[in-house]
């Protein structure tokens, strides 16, 4: 807001910013997080003062801890909350509507947790949102649960395929923000899961005190990963930096390639590096010589222009453009395809823009990826960790690399894969797109793209899961452990299999 000479006077103590502009700017900008500062405008010269609650604040791990309560936008369908950031800078967050009874059950089952005669501690599993039961997360639960470990799997109640799932695995497969689910996370003694932990509290973006306490407290706290960290520079944007309070306390990784990008992009040390490869690779590498006969296309989140306009290369207007040209291309009349909005993207429509994503709904993919990746002889993808997978399960990968150079802009540093390194074929234009499908289509993957994968996807012998496992069981019960020598087992053991 504006101020005058004598209005300062009031406004040195109260400023006062209505929500709708800041839920308008939302709107205009997909921030979602957004700090707070007073900028003093002068003819000559601007000066910006961030608001912090002390100006000589530095990293403090209370931060993490520290927020408001929620306050509701009246009819825009969303809540705000301040927390701060890890220097003490205050921060607006929008986020979505939570219903009050959550609260209530999360702080029963907190007190209950105090008290519990049973002092049973578990082991904590789930995937991006606790939405989803078709990544690592899941795959390392259900092998847990085989062995008979004290293990629990948190998901959303509206899962597709939930009620199956509570039928084979009962009271270790709880629904997210269930009583049940906030009483064993309070029990935690690990979070296992496919993306950072965070993703564990009520909602998306949540002011949750007790769970971000818990978290806090937890010193094994695994990332499995969402999917290799290979594609675009996430180290440069500082998705590992080991001064966030929650980041993971060890790291999975898939070949020595990566282990080295996290040895010289992080603070992470060998003995936090797990070169054991992706659990749910074993899927894939089994699924190799399944019939495949469909197309996926699916491109990665873009925060920068996912603002509802549609503009000529924007997010929503390359799918569109997709959409068009499957349906004016005969090509593709007889084959199933599957357009698939990233998860952060679907949320983002259905909850900003409900009649663009009401008008296409019926277009877009519904299930588990797995499934679309599995059945799949082309994936289109971008910048996107999907591409790894498509490739161990067999399918040619196409990279549209049509805003390659302003995406890296975007990110802040060039990606990691690049022409070099990328195995499968590159297309430039969306007008070169619909013939690189045709070719992709009608030939197997290459020897070359397939030795060029080798080299950033070491672990592709089957034998992940247990391999896995088995080192998560040494680092749980605090074994004296060599990853270097159990890296080592594994290399001789899969190239005696080889041999064989």
């Amino acid at each position: 807001m504006k101020t005058g000479k004598i209005s300062i006077l009031i406004h040195t103590y109260w400023s006062f910013v209505p929500m709708k502009e800041i839920y308008q700017h939302y709107v205009n900008t997909s921030e979602i997080n957004t700090p707070i500062f007073i900028k003093l405008s002068h003819a000559d010269h601007s000066y910006w003062y961030n608001f912090k609650s002390d100006s000589k604040h530095i990293y403090d791990k209370n931060h993490y801890l520290y927020n408001t309560r929620s306050y509701r936008l009246g009819q825009m369908n969303s809540e705000l909350f301040i927390r701060k950031s890890i220097t003490g800078q205050y921060v607006i967050v929008l986020t979505s509507i939570m219903a009050k009874s959550i609260i209530i059950k999360e702080r029963f089952a907190y007190l209950i947790s105090l008290f519990s005669l049973n002092k049973k501690k578990y082991d904590i599993y789930f995937e991006k949102f606790s939405a989803g039961a078709s990544e690592s997360a899941f795959e390392l639960f259900k092998y847990a649960f085989k062995m008979g470990d004290s293990c629990v799997y948190i998901l959303e109640k509206g899962h597709p395929e939930y009620q199956n799932h509570k039928q084979q695995y009962g009271r270790a497969l709880v629904e997210k923000n269930s009583f049940l689910a906030f009483y064993h996370i309070f029990l935690a003694r690990s979070f296992q899961s496919s993306d950072l932990v965070g993703h564990i509290q009520r909602r998306l973006y949540d002011n949750d005190y007790l769970i971000k306490k818990k978290v806090l407290s937890t010193d094994k706290k695994i990332m499995l990963q969402h999917g290799p960290c290979m594609a675009t520079n996430i180290f440069e944007r500082g998705y590992f930096n080991r001064k966030v309070p929650i980041a993971p306390d060890y790291m999975l990784v898939n070949s020595n390639f990566e282990k080295n990008l996290f040895l010289n992009n992080t603070g992470y040390t060998e003995k936090e590096l797990m070169v054991t490869g992706l659990p749910n690779i074993d899927l894939y590498v089994q699924e190799q010589q399944s019939e495949k006969n469909q197309i996926t296309f699916m491109l990665t989140w873009r925060p920068w222009d996912l603002t509802g306009s549609i503009e000529a290369g924007s997010y929503l207007d390359r799918y569109f453009s997709f959409l068009e040209l499957i349906r004016k291309e005969k090509f593709y009349k007889d084959k199933k395809i599957n357009v698939i909005l990233h998860p952060k993207s679907r949320i983002i429509l259905q909850e900003q823009f409900p009649d663009i994503y009401d008008k296409y709904e019926e277009s877009f993919y519904i299930g588990d990826i797995k499934d679309a990746l599995l059945s799949s002889k082309v994936v289109i993808s971008d910048y996107s960790s999907i591409t790894f997978y498509a490739f161990a399960g067999g399918s040619n990968v196409i990279f549209y690399w049509e805003d390659k150079a302003l995406a890296e802009v975007e990110y802040g540093a060039p990606n990691i894969l690049q022409k070099e390194i990328a195995f499968g074929g590159i297309v430039e234009t969306f007008n070169d797109l619909h013939s690189e499908i045709v070719y992709s289509y009608n030939n197997p993957q290459s020897p070359f793209h397939t030795a060029q994968f080798s080299k950033l996807m070491e672990c592709t012998s089957g034998h992940n899961t247990k391999n896995t496992y088995d080192y998560i069981q040494n680092i749980i019960f605090q074994n004296e452990y060599n990853p270097l020598e159990e890296e080592s087992e594994f290399t001789i053991s899969e190239k005696q299999s080889s041999a064989s």
